[in-house]
């Protein structure tokens, strides 16, 4: 069967790339007491942020588990802690939640000396000084935060952080755990779906659980084309607002154009169990799949552009410890941009280490869109340079200032008050240095925080 881009499943309400689904605010007035950048700080700190991408589980699960202080140092900062040398024993003691605080501490401390400085411990840093009024992460105040942290552990908890303290509009979040489309609590989130998993089934099995999921049978590449795009239709009807892959944990970016006849080789040897797959999944030249992996991300494009969905793509930098970090390369998918020009690519994590590449395309590239996601828990010293850079070099309609990409709320609540003085120092530099006024200033901050992600992610919410 052949593909109709224009008029497969029909069509939704326009997405319109010029249309904000609000009306910008006003442009506040600059404070006239301190210096430049506390001026400006001091009112990019009201501004209502579009949060363009996070993990966070819905709020009935977050109160209804257990949560510690290890909990949250689980996400980015035990990656850190890992590379300064925890490992073997004392790792699984710090990850087993029955086993006693203080011993868990005891295994954690040592590496967390070296990794606390870093700007995934400066977040965890920050929470617990903020939500939970503790100064100092120590072995003596630990019990204090735990119990703290159980205490907040009830509902009303993501209002309070999310909205009243991070004053976060709405957040893209990412349900990566679900298979099936759910529609999220539409007072914090809106909805990106990821099909990653019909573009790489690497066994026989894979294609079962696919076609469980979806009600299709998969006999062939149309069959597994199928079911993608029933899988497609149904996130619609949950609320996605756009596509999300993180296919570069897994393979290089660079998506050749391959028929759909090569495609159903691939399949085809899939359904046997053919062909053995690499240990780990993680092999940046051996895909024994590739060319059914490439067709199908091409047709997951394809769906996007019918529908006028815009697709974020992970690029950069890879969470946890180990990858081939250059399979992420932005520069991989140029042939995407020049192919399918109306779809709009949200490029995630300022494509760190490859920041240049990105600043690059997206200058040159008008479907091309910089994505401060995951950046400034990276490195702040990093994510200013950047900021600097491409003020200079791309659109400022085309930046977007920041994303938490957390699991937890008081960790995007950290992230976001580090962006924000990110944001304000680079800011009140540009001022200095007569790049800008600033009350221009105060615009760009209103639009990279807010107005930018606000007019790609927002029109769902009327």
């Amino acid at each position: 069967m052949s593909f109709d881009r224009r008029s497969f499943l029909g069509s939704l309400p326009a997405f319109a790339a010029g249309t904000a689904a609000a009306a910008p605010s006003p442009l506040p007035t600059p404070l006239k007491n301190g210096s430049l950048e506390n001026n400006l700080l001091a009112v990019i700190d009201d501004i209502q942020l579009v949060n363009t991408h996070e993990h966070i589980t819905p709020e009935n699960e977050r109160v209804s588990s257990h949560v510690d202080f290890f909990t949250l140092a689980s996400h980015y900062a035990l990656s850190d802690v890992v590379s300064a040398g925890l490992a073997g024993d004392d790792l699984k003691l710090v990850r087993d939640e029955d086993a006693p605080a203080q011993r868990r501490w005891e295994a954690f401390e040592p590496h967390w000396r070296h990794a606390r400085f870093g700007g995934y411990g400066q977040a965890l840093r920050i929470a617990i000084r903020d939500i939970y009024g503790v100064e100092e992460i120590s072995g003596d105040s630990l019990e204090l935060i735990n119990d703290r942290i159980r205490a907040k552990n009830k509902p009303g908890l993501y209002e309070d952080i999310l909205i009243r303290k991070s004053k976060i509009a709405y957040s893209v979040l990412d349900d990566y755990w679900n298979a099936a489309p759910v529609s999220p609590d539409p007072k914090f989130f809106v909805y990106a779906r990821k099909f990653d998993r019909f573009v790489v089934p690497q066994s026989a099995s894979d294609l079962r659980a696919l076609e469980e999921l979806t009600g299709i049978s998969i006999t062939g590449a149309g069959g597994l084309k199928r079911a993608m795009e029933r899988s497609f239709e149904q996130s619609l009807e949950a609320g996605m607002v756009n596509v999300k892959s993180t296919l570069a944990y897994n393979r290089e970016i660079h998506y050749a154009e391959v028929p759909e006849s090569d495609a159903e080789k691939d399949v085809q040897d899939l359904l046997k169990d053919a062909k053995a797959v690499p240990e780990g999944f993680r092999n940046r030249v051996t895909r024994p799949y590739r060319r059914m992996e490439d067709h199908m991300f091409h047709h997951l494009i394809q769906l996007a552009e019918a529908h006028k969905i815009p697709v974020q793509i992970h690029t950069g930098l890879h969470a946890g410890n180990g990858n081939f970090i250059e399979n992420s390369k932005p520069t991989h998918l140029t042939n995407l941009f020049f192919l399918y020009p109306e779809v709009k690519f949200d490029l995630f994590h300022i494509s760190y280490p490859y920041q240049g590449e990105l600043s690059v395309l997206a200058k040159i590239f008008a479907n091309v869109h910089v994505d401060f996601c995951w950046a400034h828990i990276i490195s702040g010293s990093l994510s200013r340079r950047a900021l600097h850079e491409m003020l200079e070099t791309v659109p400022v309609n085309k930046i977007f200032g920041y994303g938490g990409d957390y699991r937890y709320p008081e960790l995007s609540y950290a992230h976001a008050k580090m962006a924000r003085r990110n944001i304000a120092q680079v800011l009140a530099e540009k001022v200095e240095e007569g790049f800008c006024g600033e009350g221009e200033a105060l615009e760009i901050a209103r639009m990279i925080l807010h107005d930018n992600p606000d007019r790609m992610f927002g029109w769902r919410r009327g």
